[in-house]
């Protein structure tokens, strides 16, 4: 499992790095040396790429929190104080009853109310059993509201560094070009120059 996440991680930064430094060397040679093709392919495959990490991270972000939404739902009460559980033993009754209380303890952390076999309505009690299994739950939602602000927070980063690539490329391509070097390695003579033949 921690294998998995290592190299998960590492595919991620590798490819990552590689989106971000093609699309910087795209953009700053789209800007320099106008349109081509070597430059736009480039810079076209780089931005599929940080739109892809991006979202697919925005899409565990909002698939996360759907399910978070759903699960931490408050439920809804399907017991009717008359008539509820007409037909049914007073024991199979209760049994049902304590049944719906627990599940809504488990879900929502509320203290319902049960029917008893008597037909009386008591307050729920949860043993200790529940209370670990509750506490689970939680930190259940508690670790899956962090893995949806992560893959958030992921979205949002993926976007701005690749605005970030595309601004910095484009500002480094209007930096001066050096000018060609001659072909024995020392700068080409000024015209007009003074020359000194010894």
């Amino acid at each position: 499992m921690l294998m998995t996440e290592w190299i998960d991680f590492t595919l991620s930064v590798v490819g990552g790095a590689t989106a971000f430094l093609c699309l910087f060397e795209g953009t700053r040679r789209l800007g320099a040396y106008g349109v081509h093709r070597k430059a736009v392919l480039m810079t076209v495959l780089a931005a599929a790429v940080c739109i892809l990490y991006g979202g697919f991270a925005y899409w565990k972000y909002a698939d996360m929190r759907a399910m978070l939404s759903v699960a931490q739902r408050k439920p809804a009460s399907t017991q009717q104080q008359g008539n509820w559980g007409r037909g049914l033993s007073p024991e199979r009754k209760e049994v049902l009853s304590l049944a719906h209380a627990r599940r809504a303890f488990m879900e929502s952390g509320t203290l319902g109310s049960y029917v008893d076999r008597s037909g009386e309505a008591k307050s729920f009690a949860p043993t200790q059993e529940d209370l670990v299994r509750r506490e689970r739950v939680v930190a259940y939602y508690s670790q899956a509201g962090y893995v949806a602000r992560s893959s958030l927070v992921e979205a949002v980063l993926w976007s701005i560094m690749g605005v970030v690539a595309v601004l910095f490329g484009f500002a480094m391509s209007f930096e001066k070009v050096p000018p060609p070097a001659s072909p024995s390695g020392e700068p080409e003579a000024r015209p007009g120059g003074a020359h000194s033949s010894r």
